[in-house]
């Protein structure tokens, strides 16, 4: 972050994360600076940007060990900021990793979920998140027939994550969904308050797929949202015994990740291109 008088410079990169081809997967806005600008700022940047989540990242002052460069990071919607997104994260680590050429191999992200961590490997970058495990839940009146959805097999609600859970018996159905979004936004929540929808099934070519609707937070569909994954992960280890999937979403750019339980971590693996580089005059 730079600029003479008071202009400020804010080098800017739009990354597609859960992808290696430009256009697919799940676009983020990353914003390197020295210091967290004001909250307004920043929500007005991410409004600019109006793209699903810009990251801002700033340098920690603490060195984090011997091959781990340490990273304070904090997420924004148009419309809000979130307390965690795994596709803006991973498009984070992209940059350092990549555009400013980090010689480390391991980043740590403070944050407001907690400490994070991202390494880069052969098969991409690895992103260690916390576990976030779901309960049973009603769901609300109308939110069904919101979605476009006449019957579920199961309901969930993730408190830590913020969002709810429902899973189908058919694939076909949750790749078709049409949500009517304005009618989501009128619906009573009750003492729920999630902030988001994940739609689940399992898949004929992957362990599971799903979709996220998330209109309270500002996006209609998100994409590839890897903070879901902390919820599906234990959600289909719970079901299938296994600790470790091949993930869809099945958004209309798509994205695969590779997801991981150890212990209460869940470890998401995916690709990410940077498809422009730029900066912000404020």
């Amino acid at each position: 972050m730079k600029g003479s008088g008071s202009e400020m410079i804010i080098p800017v990169f739009q990354v597609d994360a859960f992808t290696d081809e430009p256009f697919r997967g799940n676009p983020a806005a990353v914003c390197l600076v020295d210091k967290f600008p004001d909250e307004v700022t920043m929500k007005r940047i991410a409004m600019e940007m109006n793209l699903s989540e810009t990251a801002f990242v700033v340098p920690s002052k603490e060195p984090e060990g011997k091959g781990c460069a340490a990273f304070s990071i904090r997420w924004f919607t148009p419309s809000v900021e979130v307390p965690l997104c795994g596709h803006a994260t991973l498009a984070a680590s992209w940059v350092i990793f990549n555009e400013r050429a980090s010689s480390f191999p391991r980043i740590t992200f403070e944050s407001a979920s907690g400490k994070l961590a991202a390494a880069l490997g052969e098969d991409g970058i690895t992103l260690d998140f916390p576990l976030n495990g779901t309960e049973p839940a009603e769901i609300p009146d109308g939110l069904l027939d919101a979605i476009g959805i006449s019957s579920v097999e199961d309901t969930r609600f993730s408190k830590s994550a913020e969002m709810l859970l429902l899973r189908m018996t058919d694939e076909a159905a949750v790749r078709g969904l049409q949500p009517d979004f304005k009618a989501m936004l009128g619906i009573d929540r009750g003492g729920l308050g999630f902030q988001g929808v994940i739609i689940t099934s399992r898949s004929s070519d992957f362990d599971f797929l799903s979709r996220y609707f998330g209109p309270w937070e500002g996006i209609e569909e998100d994409p590839v949202t890897g903070s879901a994954h902390t919820v599906l992960a234990p959600y289909w280890s719970r079901i299938t015994g296994r600790s470790r999937f091949r993930a869809f979403q099945a958004s209309k750019r798509g994205g695969e990740l590779t997801v991981a339980i150890t212990g209460d971590r869940v470890k998401i693996t995916g690709r990410a291109t940077t498809v422009l580089r730029g900066e912000l005059l404020l």
